[in-house]
């Protein structure tokens, strides 16, 4: 008996993530463009009332958030990294961080969001390496291989259709091929969101458990408030980058 082999899927490309893709319910997944800033502060606050940072808001407007992404996708994992390094070498770290913001948002055919997810670089984790006197290119590390994902909301007209999934799948993805090993984030202990990540391919740690990243080489330990609980994936071996 034959077995049929599973199809390849493609790789993510700078203009599939700036079209999108066709996502449930007849939305449009994308990366978030100018215009989107409201629609994306306003889901946001579905996620445990966070808002959206200045910073953020910024390069949505600018049309530059995910710069250095899409940079990576387009020139390769090399020329993607150099402004990293370049802004690690002039004492500037927090320059280079702007570009590896994703945001992805569910447009549906009216034109409104109707989900969206932000992922970012782990800036405590960096700042806490150099404090501890991680040297600064071991440190950037983390930031280049690590993906929080700090917020993720679907309308509430809109739940039921798996726009999270979606959109958390498309995140992971796009990371992942980029070269980053991890993908985490957290939610609030006792929300009965344990199942939620499960399903989707997540490992959902122990209450008080921390993620050790001495598995990527950098001796910290990502740590959460005593009310929360974090979710982790890690790359599987071999993924193409």
């Amino acid at each position: 008996m034959t077995r049929k082999k599973s199809a390849r899927v493609p790789p993510v490309t700078a203009d599939r993530l700036l079209r999108g893709w066709s996502g449930p319910g007849g939305t449009r997944i994308r990366l978030a463009a100018p215009g989107d800033s409201t629609g994306v502060a306003e889901l946001l606050l579905l996620a445990d009332g966070m808002g959206l940072d200045p910073a953020v808001e910024q390069g949505i407007n600018a049309g530059t958030v995910a710069s250095t992404l899409l940079t990576g996708m387009r020139q390769g994992t090399s020329e993607m990294l150099r402004p990293i390094a370049e802004a690690a070498a002039a004492g500037r770290p927090d320059e280079a961080m702007s570009g590896l913001v994703m945001v992805l948002v569910a447009e549906g055919n009216d034109g409104r969001l109707q989900g969206v997810l932000q992922a970012v670089p782990p800036g405590n984790v960096l700042s806490e390496a150099h404090a501890a006197g991680v040297p600064l290119p071991l440190a950037l590390v983390a930031a280049t291989k690590t993906a929080k994902i700090q917020g993720l909301a679907v309308a509430e007209h809109a739940r039921g259709q798996g726009l999270g999934e979606t959109l958390l799948r498309r995140a992971v993805r796009t990371y992942f091929q980029l070269g980053w090993l991890l993908a985490y984030g957290q939610f609030s202990a006792g929300s009965g969101l344990e199942d939620y990540y499960t399903r989707q391919g997540f490992t959902v740690l122990p209450a008080g458990e921390g993620i050790d990243l001495d598995r990527i080489s950098v001796p910290v330990v990502i740590r959460h408030g005593p009310e929360e609980r974090l979710f982790t994936r890690w790359r599987p071996a071999g993924t193409p980058a």
